[in-house]
């Protein structure tokens, strides 16, 4: 028996092959761009290719995500949130609380052995997302995959105060013009970063173990600051971008 999972986001589309063992065979990401339909097929063939699958071996495909009422290929649907917490409970058993940080929204979410407790969203605003870290990229004419070792020159940091995505584009060009380095900036976008989204989780009283998953999870001196400003120790999974996509597939195996 096998299944595929499938995350359709705002920002990437994932997919992940499991077997009856519940063992990862394959997993894809692929950037969702303006074609959300295409970005599904790439990632649905590139698993099956990986895995060296056919798709009548395929028992069951369940998609999660922003786009998963879209799918050409799911048979069935969940929740992102639900989703998120039986991929987190897989990676890492006895999880009580996991922050995402994706593209386009933040979620804060209370576990209990892979279900889903309580949960907070922020999908109203891009602050604090992938989507803010990309525009401060712009700014800064620095890769948003470098910008993690850029800040590694600096332990000081330019805090940001602009609570509107846009409007810190403009503070940045202002620090930047005031003597500010990429690297304190960028500091300060992840102390940004940290600080909106722990406010919203502190919310939820959130305990530990705590995962930290989302494209953003992939840089060492954000989660640093995480680790920082919560005085906590956040575990990140090896692929944090996956576990929709998991968790799609395990509740497609039951």
């Amino acid at each position: 028996m096998f299944v595929i999972g499938l995350d359709i986001g705002s920002t990437t589309t994932k997919a992940t092959v499991l077997n009856n063992d519940r063992k990862i065979l394959s997993y894809e990401i692929v950037p969702t761009g303006a074609n959300m339909v295409e970005a599904e097929k790439q990632a649905f063939s590139a698993v099956l290719e990986k895995a060296n699958l056919d798709r009548n071996q395929i028992t069951n495909i369940i998609s999660s995500g922003y786009g998963r009422e879209r799918s050409q290929y799911a048979k069935g649907q969940i929740t992102e949130i639900k989703a998120m917490a039986i991929g987190a409970e897989y990676i890492f058993p006895g999880v009580k609380t996991l922050i995402d940080v994706g593209g386009q929204d933040n979620k804060a979410i209370k576990i209990r052995e892979g279900k889903v407790q309580d949960f907070k969203l922020n999908d109203k605003c891009a602050a604090g997302t992938g989507r803010f870290l990309e525009l401060i990229s712009q700014v800064l004419q620095i890769p948003i995959e470098e910008m993690s070792n850029e800040a590694k020159k600096t332990r000081s940091f330019s805090s940001l105060s602009k609570t509107c995505a846009v409007f810190a584009q403009t503070e940045v060009i202002n620090l930047l013009s005031q003597g500010s380095s990429a690297a304190e900036i960028i500091q300060g976008s992840y102390e940004f970063i940290a600080k909106r989204v722990l406010s919203m989780a502190t919310s939820l009283r959130i305990e530990q173990p705590i995962v930290l998953s989302g494209g953003v999870a992939k840089s060492e001196s954000l989660v640093k600051m995480f680790n920082k400003i919560s005085n906590l120790k956040v575990k990140v999974p090896d692929e944090p971008q996956l576990l929709g996509a998991i968790g799609s597939a395990i509740h497609g195996l039951s």
